[in-house]
């Protein structure tokens, strides 16, 4: 019998919703007792409890995991350890993320400009917004892209892909190890920066270019916040949603199916927290290449038309 097998054996539903202290009648439908929900949508079936408004199911497992606010696997990894005759398992220790010095100067602004199409302001509006700098990464000369505690990640000033190493293959970007994907990059501005854009509504695009795009932008508009997300694969994290709530956020989707429905994702995400959510889809070019085609006023028009 597999471990799975032995936590359910070990654990019935009714005895792990005992002891994650939850009650929920033995017939019928129910709110449910993982999210907020206003009308009935649960409903048991033997073993399990499922949840016909999200489709999701929990057994005992998953209802350990809800309770606790962990994934599934760490949820099984603790209930593992309870079992008969096992030694508990060590946490696995987590990585930390470490930040090589960054600088900044007037020719590694230009030289970044350069290299991306867009203007030496708008990189120094990423700059004073605490978001970008210069630095080595795996030995290359790198613009580097970090919310200055949580995530980080690098581009080289060439522009070529950093090499495959290990696991990892060709990429153009590099995310260094012990980043947390979710973290929004431009959210939390540097002591001194440009803290005028703190209380205005946010702008938020998908991934590094399209970030300095939208600094390059708005650089001589002060009506937005520039704020990315650097994967489409990461929801935005608990920590970050609490420092979106009640904002206005414009979200410019990025024009491919991953791109749509990582805009759909967040624009829910931000609804939960009490945000006006705004979304302009982009289609055919990403916002780095309607800015090199038609210029910042232009591309400031076609997207919040002011």
């Amino acid at each position: 019998m597999g471990t799975v097998d032995l936590i359910l054996q070990r654990w019935p539903l009714d005895a792990m919703l005992a002891r994650c202290n939850i009650s929920i009648p033995s017939k019928g439908k129910f709110c449910s007792p993982f999210r907020p929900d206003n009308t009935p949508s649960c409903e048991r079936h033997m073993e399990t409890i499922k949840d016909w408004s999200t489709g999701t199911s929990y057994d005992s497992i998953g209802v350990f995991a809800e309770h606790k606010g962990i994934s599934n696997s760490e949820a099984i990894r603790q209930l593992a350890a309870e079992l008969p005759g096992r030694q508990p398992k060590p946490t696995p220790k987590k990585k930390e993320l470490v930040i090589p010095p960054l600088s900044y100067s007037e020719e590694q602004a230009e030289a970044l400009a350069k290299l991306r199409g867009i203007s030496h302001e708008g990189v120094a509006l990423a700059w004073s917004l605490g978001a970008l700098g210069f630095g080595k990464v795996l030995g290359y000369d790198c613009w580097i892209l970090t919310d200055g505690s949580t995530i980080a990640e690098a581009r080289r000033m060439d522009g070529k892909k950093f090499p495959a190493v290990g696991s990892l293959g060709a990429r153009k970007s590099h995310t260094l190890g012990g980043s947390k994907k979710g973290s929004p990059i431009g959210l939390v501005q540097k002591k001194g920066g440009a803290k005028a854009r703190k209380r205005l509504p946010i702008a938020l695009v998908e991934g590094g270019p399209d970030y300095l795009a939208l600094c390059s932008i708005l650089c001589d508009y002060e009506a937005f916040l520039p704020v990315c997300m650097l994967g489409a694969s990461s929801d935005i994290s608990p920590e970050a949603l609490t420092q979106f709530a009640g904002k206005t956020v414009w979200i410019i989707g990025h024009p491919d199916p991953s791109g749509r429905h990582a805009a759909e994702r967040w624009g829910s995400q931000l609804q939960e927290v009490g945000c006006a959510v705004r979304a302009r889809q982009l289609q055919q070019m990403d916002l780095n290449d309607i800015l090199i085609k038609h210029g910042a006023e232009q591309a400031r028009k076609a997207i919040f038309f002011i």
